[in-house]
């Protein structure tokens, strides 16, 4: 390795070094100001406080309704995830295994979906025509509509890879139709069912938008707008503001820790198989 290259590469561990350090300030900074009284908690920076105050997520978990956010978060997370999952992965089979003129038109068609901004006074509408505007149900179809489309276009990337003597040689053993699909491609889609699954997963969960112009009633919101609410009753404590932060990030960051190899192993194996 030339001597240049070693300056090239100290230089983009520098930058690489300093770009994490800013990510990483505000982070560290939430989490340490959630464990301080409300007079340290005010200047908001990384010094360790005096006396650490764990009761302050014994107040948040009480004040912040966080039980309830959290089962209307993870009720209208988990159906959404699961709805995108079975119509992206059957769509995506159908798209690709048919190739028509029809199914090439409707493939290019789902990509507008992806650009496509969201209309939130058309979809209240026709939720309140459906008779289900402001219910948790509505927030599965809306989310499941608004994924479809980037989720099937993974699923198509990644069944482009599997040759169709497959499906052939099902058809012979006697396996047609659902059962063709359910037991022997769905299996061989556990790559990119990880990836979709995990983005989805944190893409709804971490919504704000959408509960906020699509749930009517306080009893229904999800845990990201528990946080808007709580801040907006105790803004001037910011150690019960953080320490709800903490509290309704853990479990996506406890997903993602876990799942990321997923994600890149899933990513990759679709943009190769593509």
């Amino acid at each position: 390795m030339s001597k240049k290259t070693k300056r090239i590469n100290i230089l983009i561990e520098i930058i690489m070094w300093l770009l994490s350090i800013v990510v990483i300030y505000p982070l560290l900074m939430v989490v340490i100001t959630s464990f301080k009284p409300k007079g340290e908690a005010s200047y908001l920076n990384i010094n360790f406080p005096t006396a650490w105050a764990f009761d302050n997520y014994a107040e948040v978990w009480e004040q912040g309704h966080i039980p309830r956010a959290f089962f209307n978060s993870m009720f209208i997370t988990v159906l959404s995830v699961l709805l995108v999952l079975v119509l992206a992965s059957v769509f995506s089979y159908v798209l690709v295994r048919r190739n028509t003129k029809a199914c090439r038109i409707i493939s290019k068609c789902m990509t507008f979906g992806i650009i496509a901004p969201f209309a939130a006074l058309p979809t209240i509408q026709m939720l309140k025509y459906m008779g289900l505007y402001g219910s948790r149900i509505s927030m599965v179809f809306v989310y499941g509509a608004l994924y479809l489309p980037f989720s099937t276009m993974l699923y198509s990337s990644f069944i482009k890879g599997i040759p169709k003597e497959l499906d052939e040689a099902a058809v012979i053993d006697g396996s047609k139709g659902g059962k063709l699909f359910w037991q022997i491609i769905f299996p061989l889609l556990k790559p990119v069912t990880a990836t979709t699954g995990i983005l989805n997963f944190m893409w709804v969960w971490n919504d704000f938008q959408y509960p906020m112009y699509l749930l009517n009633s306080s009893s229904k919101w999800t845990l990201p707008l528990s946080v808007y609410n709580f801040y907006g009753q105790y803004s001037r404590s910011w150690n019960l503001v953080c320490a709800d932060m903490v509290l309704v990030s853990i479990p996506v960051v406890i997903v993602y820790i876990f799942a990321q190899k997923y994600i890149i192993a899933g990513m990759t194996a679709g943009a190769v198989k593509g």
